[in-house]
């Protein structure tokens, strides 16, 4: 049976990085829900913070088994993003509480910005405008560069983001195959994407774009294996999350042009340091994980996180569920 508060549902927002949260205050005023925004990194700070909290929000800070069993009172947990490798999900779900995510707030934004790493990538972009500003007017400096017409873009991944990806890379002429264990080729039929296994996407594919999520599965998993199987000539991109690359396999693949280039919008550590060797490589290019942000997305995301938070609180069903609960811990409204 769904539970009744005997009081206005708290919610807690454990930390947060953006200019404003005003979108988060208006949909709890609305709701009638108090609203506590904190800045806590560590656990004890979680723990104090959410003590008496109904809901917790989370942007960055990790939600361990520790911090969920020292909350008795939470029901519901949503990240304010789309990635849940900081929530120890497995221990949410013992605990009986459903987990959230915002996934769908930055699909044209993120597929954008991976368009525009292989544009940039592929015509050396960043190479034309550093010897540019070094006095070279000469776009030999870049040579060869191939049209990207009729060449092949492969996914590692085809969620709704590299979908969305696909579609644009085909309005430049590409071809699209995918990797992604969990769909079958009528699924995808009608995007004209071809399933392929990851070796194949690897080895037929002149760029790799990755758009898997981050769990035991994909760790490392583009690794000196998969870039051994890449064509010579083919680029990588990354939009998704660091960790799916072994880093300094990457490295290596660069510095001895096993693969021809890159362009990261994620890294295993973030911020990257200034001696980061992948910072000295012409074939590089490098945005500081920037692909989901536009106003439109940033709004999209605050007031998406929150409304799900208020869906869960007052018992409906939660849009984004990213755990199964049997025995949902599930609050009836108040009012």
């Amino acid at each position: 049976m769904p539970m009744k508060l005997d009081h206005r549902p708290v919610v807690v927002l454990t930390d947060y990085m953006y200019d404003s949260i005003q979108p988060f205050q208006d949909v709890y005023d609305r709701a009638g829900f108090e609203f506590h925004p904190c800045q806590c990194r560590m656990p004890e700070e979680i723990i104090q913070a959410a003590r008496d909290a109904d809901a917790v929000q989370v942007h960055f800070a990790q939600i361990t088994k520790e911090i969920i069993d020292a909350l008795p009172k939470c029901r519901l947990i949503v990240r304010s993003a789309v990635g849940m490798d900081n929530i120890d999900v497995a221990a949410a779900t013992a605990a009986g509480i459903p987990v959230a995510n915002v996934p769908d707030y930055g699909i044209e934004d993120v597929s954008t910005h991976a368009i525009l790493l292989m544009l940039a990538v592929t015509k050396k972009f960043n190479l034309l405008t550093r010897t540019v500003k070094e006095g070279i007017w000469d776009y030999a400096v870049t040579k060869p560069v191939h049209r990207i017409q009729n060449q092949v873009f492969g996914l590692m991944g085809c969620g709704a983001i590299a979908r969305c990806a696909a579609k644009k890379a085909q309005a430049f002429g590409m071809r699209v195959i995918a990797y992604d264990p969990y769909l079958k080729q009528e699924q995808v039929d009608s995007l004209g994407i071809t399933l392929k296994s990851a070796r194949e996407v690897a080895q037929e594919s002149d760029v790799v774009s990755i758009h898997l999520p981050l769990n035991s599965e994909t760790k490392e998993m583009i690794n000196r294996e998969f870039f051994g199987w890449m064509k010579p000539g083919a680029f990588l991109i990354n939009t998704a999350r660091g960790g799916v690359v072994q880093e300094q396999d990457l490295l290596q693949a660069l510095q001895t042009g096993r693969i021809a280039g890159a362009g990261l919008d994620v890294l295993t550590q973030e911020h990257i340091e200034k001696d980061n060797p992948l910072l000295q490589l012409d074939n590089v290019i490098i945005t500081p994980h920037a692909a989901w942000y536009s106003e439109e997305a940033e709004l999209t995301l605050l007031t998406s996180a929150a409304e799900e938070v208020v869906r869960g609180l007052r018992g409906e069903p939660l849009k984004h569920p990213f755990n199964k609960i049997p025995y949902a811990k599930q609050i009836e409204a108040v009012n």
